[in-house]
């Protein structure tokens, strides 16, 4: 028999197109995972003979170190000798790097990064950066290129990993991805709000594919619906039909593989209640936002499941991409993009 997911899905409230996100399969608790090993600290004072070696401290994980490193940059900026000149949106974009870099740092300090501590010990430290003689824009552009070579480390880091693990490498390469963006727009994206961190669920390849599908029939209808209340001749209109093609050609791929394991077809609902009524362009742009947001979670899932480092690297594109269309219509950053917080 073909797996199945653990728990049956309420298909018509999978996204109720506002939309709210459902419960990931029954995933209330996060599975048990083996602690990352970390690196062994240097030996302890020498000894009287006989008496037993001490045990080697923990070391912070380099990873962790380069998280703290941003962090701090970033604080750099907003205190150092240009901070007059930051914009409104400027400050509240480095304030939210300097938070979520050092709560990444914690993370992948901790004992297990897959439960996403906020504690560790050791705690991860940082330098300061010496700005006195750095003009705003160049600071920024600095931070801009660290973040992309972090983003970079972290997907080599989620396509040789397996499980949650990719997972946390995974969402820290797109959330670093994107923040180098952020920091050379012209309209500086607004931030989320810090949330309570909720687990994600270790699913097998199927039934992760299952979840995945049955959220893409909910967002093929969400697109038809707000293609109708989108000016004819609007980019908006001609940006949310090209994204319901590729929705669909996602949804065909993904229904391919799961008849290719002999594994039950998820199958659309005849309709799926929005969460308010799409009245407007504007409404319709709130429903599409929700939409790409909130999928996010579900192929989070997907990378966290697949089997195989092509797979998994198709995964982590696939995370990138409903990222960026997610925030193309105005989604806030993230600090753990394709996590269910």
């Amino acid at each position: 028999m073909p797996e199945a997911p653990t728990a049956r899905w309420r298909r018509r409230d999978l996204l109720r197109l506002g939309l709210a996100l459902p419960v990931l399969a029954g995933c209330s608790t996060s599975p048990a995972v083996a602690p990352l090993p970390g690196a062994s600290g240097t030996s302890g004072p020498s000894l009287t003979p006989g008496a037993a070696s001490p045990a080697p401290g923990p070391s912070v994980p380099a990873t962790a170190t380069a998280e703290q490193t941003l962090s701090v940059y970033a604080a750099a900026v907003l205190t150092g000798p240009r901070r007059a000149d930051l914009s409104g949106d400027q400050r509240r974009l480095l304030t939210f790097l300097r938070d979520v870099h050092a709560d990444h740092a914690m993370a992948l300090a901790g004992a297990d990064p897959t439960s996403r501590p906020t504690t560790a010990t050791p705690a991860p430290t940082a330098e300061k950066p010496d700005l006195a003689k750095v003009s705003l824009g160049d600071a920024l552009k600095r931070l801009a290129k660290q973040e992309s070579a972090q983003a970079a480390r972290h997907r080599r880091a989620a396509t040789a990993a397996t499980g949650l693990a990719a997972l946390v490498a995974g969402s820290l390469a797109v959330a670093a991805d994107s923040y180098a963006a952020a920091l050379g727009a012209s309209d500086t994206p607004s931030v989320s709000a810090k949330k309570a961190r909720k687990p994600a669920a270790l699913l097998s390849d199927v039934a992760a594919t299952q979840q995945l599908v049955a959220q893409l029939h909910a967002v093929v209808y969400g697109y038809q619906l707000a293609i109708g209340k989108l000016g004819y001749s609007s980019s908006a209109r001609r940006r949310a039909v090209a994204e319901l093609a590729t929705a669909r050609r996602l949804l065909d791929v993904q229904i391919a593989f799961l008849l290719g394991r002999k594994a039950d077809v998820p199958a659309a609902e005849p309709a799926y209640a929005p969460s308010s009524t799409v009245r407007s362009a504007d409404d319709a742009r709130r429903l599409v936002r929700g939409m790409q947001a909130r999928l996010e979670p579900f192929v989070g899932l997907s990378l966290a499941a697949a089997a195989t480092p092509e797979a998994r690297t198709q995964a982590l594109t696939l995370l990138a991409g409903t990222c960026r269309t997610a925030r193309s219509w105005g989604a806030p950053l993230q600090a753990w993009p394709g996590w269910p917080d």
